[in-house]
């Protein structure tokens, strides 16, 4: 984080209760996604050390802070389900992709195990963003009971690391947690770039099935 944003947080996180703090930034950082999720949560552990709160009593932090992304992570899901039919109807015709393709993909996550692990070790991962992910489920309209429960549980996983990491001050997680935010920006790179892939797939999917129904003559 920047000094003068750190310097902001930390004006912030004494002026209200560290609950509510935890809550508020961790809805703000999953819709607007202005600010680290790793170093609020850090702030969040250290500020709890400050107080001289037990392990025990960071459980109740971590549930909150979860909370928090868990209901941003619900209004970027249907924002992105409701925006995508808007997209594709205005600018899918260019690369003769259509809402029903692309649902047609996520309709291959159906909610067997495999898929709860999945998306809950990706909710997990501090190196992937949760509002990518968040975007990505609804776009694909992945199932909402599905959506609801890894974003949950992984949240609860990852923020219990960087929650932990500012309350010990442990040197290997808050260095874990540095990098995070560098590597999260190549994910999200990477993130684009398999979009744009799939859309390539989808057209070039498309263009053969046209030309094998009305082959030139």
């Amino acid at each position: 984080m920047t000094s003068g944003l750190e310097q902001s947080l930390t004006s912030l996180i004494e002026a209200i209760p560290l609950e509510l703090f935890a809550f508020i930034a961790s809805f703000i950082e999953e819709v607007i996604a202005p600010i680290p999720s790793a170093g609020v949560l850090v702030l969040t552990g250290s500020f709890a050390a400050v107080q001289g709160r037990t392990v025990l009593e960071l459980i109740p932090l971590v549930v909150i802070a979860a909370a928090g992304k868990a209901l941003g992570a619900i209004i970027v899901y249907f924002f992105a389900d409701k925006i995508s039919h808007f997209v594709f109807r205005s600018f899918g015709k260019w690369f003769k992709v259509s809402s029903e393709e692309v649902s047609e993909l996520g309709k291959r996550i159906t909610g067997t195990p495999r898929d709860y692990l999945i998306l809950t070790a990706c909710r997990a991962l501090p190196i992937i963003p949760s509002s990518a992910m968040s975007v990505g489920c609804g776009v694909l309209k992945i199932p909402f009971r599905l959506f609801m429960i890894t974003t949950v549980i992984g949240t609860i996983v990852r923020d219990s690391v960087f929650i932990y990491a500012g309350y010990t001050g442990a040197d290997f997680l808050k260095r874990l947690t540095e990098h995070s935010v560098s590597i999260e920006s190549y994910v999200q790179l990477g993130i684009v770039s398999a979009v744009i892939l799939v859309f390539i797939y989808i057209y070039v999917r498309r263009s053969r099935k046209a030309k094998d129904e009305h082959p030139s003559i």
